[in-house]
């Protein structure tokens, strides 16, 4: 990765457990009433991407997924 990721939930797979939040809430949330959760900065900084991919990897629908910032 170039030190800036991207991050996507598909909306498709997720089920709000909210694990993602629980490892990094900075950039997950699950707001109140929402059937997914939702990116609260979908690009983050190199010093965050130890703990998104330790949501990516906790998450038990397999609903995130990270790409370089510069990737389409």
């Amino acid at each position: 990765m170039n030190g800036r990721t991207r991050i996507a939930v598909d909306a498709t797979r997720c089920q709000a457990y909210g694990l993602c939040v629980a490892v990094h809430p900075d950039v997950f949330d699950v707001p109140a009433g929402s059937p997914i959760a939702v990116v609260l900065r979908d690009v983050v900084d190199a010093d965050d991407v130890a703990d998104v991919e330790q949501a990516v990897r906790v998450c038990p629908a397999q609903a995130l997924s990270l790409q370089s910032a510069g990737d389409r």
